[in-house]
Parts: C-alpha cells; structure tokens; sequence
C-alpha cells in the first residue's frame, strides 16, 4: 500500500492563506460565495466568489500588508545580525550579476522590484492569462490589452459567444471600421 497523500507545511499555509483572502473578499468587500459544478464533473463543486473582483481587491491588500511585514521582518534580520546577502539567498532574487545583497536591499529598501530577466534581455514570448469564458463556457488564452481588437487579445470563444460577439461590436462602433 503506498504512502498517503500529504500536503507540505508550505501548501498548508499557502492553502490558509488562499481562504484568508476569499474570507477578506467577503467580510471587507462586500461579495458572497457560491458553489458552481466542476466542468466534467457533475457532483463535485468549487466554491467562487460571486465577484471575483472583491477577491482582486482582497489579495492586493494582503499583498500589500504581506510586503510591509517583508521590509519589517528584513529590518529586524538585520538587527539580528543577518547580512543583506543572507536576506537576499532567502528572497531567490535575480540578480543580473550584482550581489543578492545589494538586489535585496534595492527592492526592500529603494522599491525597485527585481527584474526577472537578466539585465537588458527580454524574452519575446508574451506571457498570457487563460481562463474559461463564464459565457461560452470555452478556455480562452487571454494575451492582454495590447492590441486593437479583441480577437487579437483574447482567443478561444465559441464563435457565438454573445460576450465576444459585444466586444467586437464594440469596438466597430469606438473604431468605425468593420470587423
């Protein structure tokens, strides 16, 4: 018989943490929580905000809390004796070849945010966003805002998505040029 499925204190924590920002959603920004079926699945449910907005809302302000307790908790290390390079190994940041220290102390203390990528290397994949369409019911890869028209942002609809389908007529009445 094999070893039982256990969840690392990590997971644990990060687990509470995930239900402290759907509390916080609920409690402070005024949204409620339902359940929706799992797609494939006709028993097992998720529970969803009813405006995942609020949980938009809830996490920034846990991040923003989050990131006032990092540069206090690296202020008191600091008193302890621990080095900027000490704060910065724990931090993995990304260095672009500068000391971790000197990185860790650019983000904490100057608010400049480690740049992922090394210095002056950009990749050309843009990142995207996918998600499943509450009105079509389709995964959509979601490339961003960037471009003019819909369909260049957001792939994926079903092509009588009612949703898609006031987008792009939106954006005919806003350009004037037929789609």
């Amino acid at each position: 018989m094999g070893e039982p499925f256990r969840v690392s204190k990590s997971g644990q924590a990060a687990g509470r943490i995930r239900e402290l920002v759907r509390r916080i959603a609920v409690e402070v920004f005024g949204t409620t929580e339902v359940e929706v079926l799992i797609p494939g699945f006709t028993v097992f449910t998720d529970q969803k905000l009813d405006d995942p907005l609020a949980g938009v809302r809830a996490a920034l302000l846990m991040r923003s809390v989050a990131e006032a307790q990092l540069y206090d908790y690296a202020r008191s290390s600091r008193a302890a004796g621990r080095s900027w390079d000490e704060i910065g190994a724990v931090l993995s940041l990304p260095t672009g070849g500068a000391p971790v220290g000197e990185a860790a102390f650019d983000w904490l203390v100057c608010g400049r945010v480690p740049d992922p990528e090394r210095e002056g290397i950009r990749s050309f994949r843009t990142p995207s966003a996918f998600w499943r369409c509450s009105t079509c019911g389709e995964q959509v890869t979601d490339d961003g805002p960037f471009e003019s028209h819909p369909t260049d942002n957001e792939t994926g609809h079903a092509d009588s998505c009612a949703r898609h389908r006031a987008d792009v007529a939106a954006w005919v009445e806003l350009t004037g040029v037929e789609d």
